[in-house]
């Protein structure tokens, strides 16, 4: 068991992130006491040899009138650790590794090794905090137009570390001295997956349509896309559908997606939309729609998840999110469904630290996976393990698990947003997988289903997900 000595302030915060760093991501089992001390210092219970990992403690030694203020933003640009001056080895993205809270050591580096102790500048517990509670984001005000704490806001992207998960790279620096110090410790053992998740925004593209739109849909797909194979296919699905075959209606991609998920071994979580409050931008829908009670039947009979896909105005507002939540769990109990409804993701990603958090909370939710940027791919929480969230603002942590989207594919291609190219969205996808891989983490990723409908596109999505957890 790990002793680890800490000073007194900040002692809710302190407590959750040693459990997070500790106990959820490694595995490890550790017992805390309080000193006047103003750093941190971790030893092995019953080792009499005198060993230490002592660390700097920057964010929790913050007086306690400019906490959530600008003056405990870290400090920019920010300092960087040269790995290659660390004679540990562990998995590391780049050799430069972004200190967020730090001071440097008495030699003037970011770390210092005598023949007891090791000495590490970098504050991991602060920093890892500061990620993974989304701290920044309810200091700074700045928000796009439909509410949004966006990328180019963020240390991350200022910064330049977005696209690296920075937490793993700090736990498994700490993993590193702990074991170079103790060489007998062992850490739980993880593994890779892909969770391919799905927002339900539009099931039904043509048949929920007029026939006007339809055509200007097809405009769209000769003069935008740069498709006329697909024009046609709209033309085709559309005189089927009025033909009373819904099935045959193209944004139908269901079967397509729980196929690709099965034949790779994986499970796909499909986010149903209850309610629509804000009028069609929460889509035309209904849950009780003869066609989609179906479309439950055979999500839940394939062995894939259900969940919700709260409406717009919902990440404000407690009441309204529980009415969504209870209509999708009646509907599911009214066909049959045995199925708890544990998680799913905000719509539009409108989220608010840490408001939306605590209504998920308080809804019974389980696990929220609403945490991407919109405008940009990454890790927004600087880690692609899941793990359970804090209040900032009541300082309680909460049973709720954020798991955090690593890609939107709206983010990639659409051009509000990165806008990037379909070769160039191939390439950002699989360096953002692999660095999932390198730490055994979850490639959280979000495809909607009325986006398969061009071939190219069905193309990169068996890409993204191709080869499933192996």
């Amino acid at each position: 068991m790990l002793h680890i000595y800490h000073p007194p302030t900040y002692q809710p915060e302190r407590q959750y992130i040693f459990d997070v760093l500790f106990a959820q991501f490694l595995g490890l089992e550790y017992e805390t006491m309080v000193e006047q001390r103003d750093d941190i210092r971790i030893c092995l219970a019953d080792d009499c040899s005198g060993k230490s990992i002592v660390l700097a403690d920057v964010l929790f030694q913050q007086p306690q009138e400019n906490w959530l203020q600008q003056t405990s933003l870290p400090k920019q640009p920010l300092e960087t650790c040269d790995a290659l001056l660390i004679p540990l080895s562990f998995p590391l993205i780049s050799r430069h590794l972004p200190v967020l809270y730090g001071k440097r050591l008495n030699n003037g580096l970011f770390f210092e090794q005598n023949q007891l102790t090791i000495h590490l500048g970098i504050d991991i517990f602060g920093s890892s905090f500061f990620m993974l509670t989304r701290y920044e984001e309810v200091v700074k005000t700045e928000r796009d137009k439909r509410g949004r704490f966006q990328a180019s806001a963020s240390l991350a992207s200022q910064e330049g570390f977005l696209d690296r998960p920075i937490v793993n790279e700090y736990v498994e620096l700490l993993w590193a001295c702990i074991h170079f110090l103790w060489p007998g410790s062992s850490r739980k053992k993880r593994e890779f997956r892909i969770v391919p998740s799905h927002d339900v925004d539009s099931p039904l593209g043509v048949a929920l349509s007029t026939p006007g739109q339809v055509l200007r849909n097809m405009a769209g797909d000769v003069l935008m896309r740069k498709s006329v194979e697909l024009a046609v296919r709209r033309m085709r699905s559309l005189v089927l559908v009025r033909q009373g075959r819904v099935d045959a209606d193209l944004h139908n991609t269901f079967h397509w997606i729980m196929t690709q998920s099965e034949r790779i071994g994986l499970r796909s979580s499909f986010y149903f939309i209850a309610d629509h409050p804000a009028g069609r931008i929460d889509g035309v829908y209904e849950l009780d729609s003869p066609w989609i009670k179906r479309l439950l039947r055979e999500i839940h009979q394939r062995g894939h998840e259900i969940g919700l896909h709260p409406s717009y105005s919902t990440y404000r507002d407690p009441a309204q999110l529980q009415r969504e939540l209870a209509r999708l769990h009646a509907t599911l109990e009214q066909i049959g469904i045995d199925q708890p409804v544990s998680g799913g993701r905000q719509h539009y990603l409108r989220w608010e630290a840490p408001t939306t958090w605590q209504l998920w909370e308080d809804a019974g939710l389980v696990y929220d996976s609403t945490l991407s940027f919109a405008d940009r791919a990454g890790f927004r929480c600087g880690t692609c393990y899941e793990y359970t969230v804090f209040n900032v603002k009541t300082r309680r942590p909460l049973r709720l698990r954020e798991r955090p989207l690593i890609a939107m594919e709206g983010s990639l291609l659409d051009i509000q947003y990165m806008h990037l190219t379909r070769e160039e969205a191939r390439h950002e996808l699989e360096l953002l997988k692999e660095r999932c891989r390198l730490f055994q983490g979850d490639f959280t990723l979000l495809w909607h289903n009325c986006t398969l409908i061009h071939f190219h596109d069905a193309k990169l999505y068996q890409s993204a997900i191709g080869g499933g957890n192996k």
